[in-house]
């Protein structure tokens, strides 16, 4: 509540404010200063309020006496809380939200809450950041949208449903605000590009972006009949947290490697653990450590396999926190003693996604993302071996900057994974700022990449792996359709194509289970001896962790 005891304290308070504020914000600082609670309204009439102060704006926010009227009144009035002034402006949110057709004014809305127009004016604003017709404007727009991408209702009736009387101005606001055309969004809707788990903001991003299709939209579902599911490893008192597994097959083994936590992910001791399976999956050994810190100074995350010269190579990122990557470290199957072996460390800046990907050009690929040392790595990048050595030099490559989308927002988390078709890559990349799958084109292996382009693959949340069958046949398995992982799946394209024809549900919560599993996802594959091994982090809660493998009879299921 203002502070004074008669009108030439008023007026000093007032004169101050003329002399010391910008004119537009005269009014909003007395309101701030004055501790004015629009809600309480006993003994304030907001049309005198509301009098005063168009009398100070009509005199060019300069007469002192009509400025010490508004304090006065305000003075006079009932102090009230916080709370209330939050209820006020929850009261004019659902207002607007049952009223979105109406096109009552601001001062309308004003008398209905029986409050000052002026005092309304300024507390939503500074509860929302937006004044109450451009956030109406705005809840009508996302309306507009969702019945766009959502229905075949003509854009003309969907403008009178939104509260617009004019298709004209409808479609030039919706141009402004947007940034494309209401006719835009529904092309792009109908070319199966938009996804069920976009909410406004990604819709508006998607409509912004170039696409390519990939066929996922059309591809038809398979009988999961040719798919076996094997536990590799349970979450136990020792290893409660299980993350990113990998897998690759080695002169007839099958070599899997994840991190483990012994209770949060990456809190404390932190080693990369493996298994390995002589008999294609169905059985796996007992659990071994290959890097770890008994200091717990140090955690190890994630691990990715290559194969080169005949030798089985394992990567590895140290970290000094949760994703702040400290340096790459390169270990070697000794095949005497059966056990990783040490070979280098460097300071790369890298975290890894993948298992070395050969080019066609005969160098090594890395997938990942790029940061500081000891800071957490955002930007798309790969690893690059000229040398085609997985222990000789890696060079870095940035796909894209944070911040390089249309709408401004950054990536986060761009987790990649490459599909090599022919002399062109296409990578993959998580985001979990906006929702929208984004894939980045290279056509010199690489070197260079295109800017990000949207696609009609669905999916959400989590990593995906693209790979390459003998046989030609490309592969991509991912979370799809849920933003909580509950569901994967991997597609199949045709013979020599990149348009998936196929796709098999490997895990779903509610049709195809594994126990009592909550989640599946991070999923990595190899192929050995007809069959497609698929390794993913199995959920029992978001703290405990499992690792579970599926496998894929390729021939019967190519039979079909």
């Amino acid at each position: 509540m203002c502070q004074g005891e008669n009108t030439n304290a008023f007026k000093e308070l007032a004169e101050h404010f003329i002399a010391t504020v910008e004119k537009r914000k005269i009014i909003a600082h007395v309101f701030d200063y004055c501790d004015l609670n629009g809600i309480d309204r006993r003994d304030i009439d907001p049309s005198e309020l509301d009098g005063h102060v168009k009398a100070f704006i009509d005199s060019d926010y300069s007469d002192s006496e009509a400025l010490s009227a508004v304090i006065r009144t305000i003075q006079e009035a009932k102090g009230g809380t916080e709370e209330e002034n939050s209820a006020l402006v929850r009261g004019v949110l659902e207002y607007i939200s049952d009223h979105l057709t109406e096109n009552k004014s601001v001062e309308d809305i004003a008398q209905l809450m029986h409050v000052s127009y002026y005092y309304l004016c300024h507390c939503f604003k500074q509860r929302t950041g937006a004044s109450i017709n451009s956030y109406r404007t705005k809840l009508r727009i996302e309306k507009a949208v969702f019945e766009i991408v959502r229905t075949n209702k003509k854009i003309t009736s969907i403008a009178t449903e939104c509260g617009f009387n004019n298709s004209s101005y409808f479609t030039e606001t919706f141009t402004k605000l947007v940034g494309v055309t209401p006719m835009t969004v529904r092309k792009k809707a109908r070319e199966k590009y938009f996804h069920g788990f976009y909410d406004y903001d990604d819709i508006i991003l998607a409509a912004k972006m170039d696409a390519i299709r990939f066929g996922a939209a059309d591809a038809r579902e398979i009988s999961d009949e040719c798919v076996t599911r094997v536990t590799v490893h349970e979450p136990d008192e020792t290893f409660k947290f299980l993350h990113q597994p990998t897998v690759i097959e080695y002169e007839g083994v099958l070599y899997a490697a994840w991190y483990n936590s012994r209770r949060k992910e990456l809190r404390g001791y932190t080693p990369v653990c493996g298994k390995r399976s002589y008999d294609g999956g169905r059985t796996w050994s007992d659990i071994e450590i290959i890097a770890h810190d008994p200091e717990e100074k140090v955690l190890y995350c994630p691990p990715v396999f290559g194969i080169c010269g005949g030798r089985l190579y394992m990567l590895v990122n140290e970290m000094v926190a949760a994703d702040h990557i400290h340096a790459l470290d390169l270990y070697i199957l000794n095949r005497d003693t059966g056990k990783f072996e040490f070979v280098w460390s460097r300071p790369i800046p890298f975290k890894l996604n993948t298992n070395v990907v050969s080019l066609p050009n005969g160098k090594l690929m890395l997938t990942g993302r790029a940061g500081e040392l000891d800071r957490f790595p955002n930007i798309p990048a790969v690893l690059i071996s000229d040398s085609g050595r997985i222990d000789g030099d890696w060079r870095m490559i940035r796909i894209a900057q944070s911040g390089d989308l249309p709408d401004g927002t950054k990536l986060v988390h761009p987790e990649l994974s490459v599909m090599c078709y022919d002399d062109r890559l296409y990578m993959f990349s998580r985001n979990d700022q906006r929702r929208i799958p984004l894939v980045y084109v290279s056509e010199d292996f690489g070197e260079h990449w295109s800017h990000a382009f949207l696609h009609d693959i669905p999916y959400v949340s989590s990593k995906i792996f693209c790979g390459k069958l003998s046989c030609g046949r490309h592969f991509v398995i991912c979370n799809t359709d849920r933003q909580d992982r509950s569901r994967l799946s991997v597609y199949f394209t045709d013979r020599g194509d990149k348009k998936l024809a196929c796709k098999l549900v490997l895990f779903d919560r509610e049709t195809a289970p594994h126990g009592n599993a909550e989640a599946c996802h991070y999923p990595a594959a190899c192929e050995h001896d007809g069959k497609l091994h698929i390794i993913a982090s199995l959920n029992y809660g978001w703290d405990v962790r499992g690792a579970v493998m599926f496998t894929v009879d390729l021939e019967k299921l190519f039979q079909k």
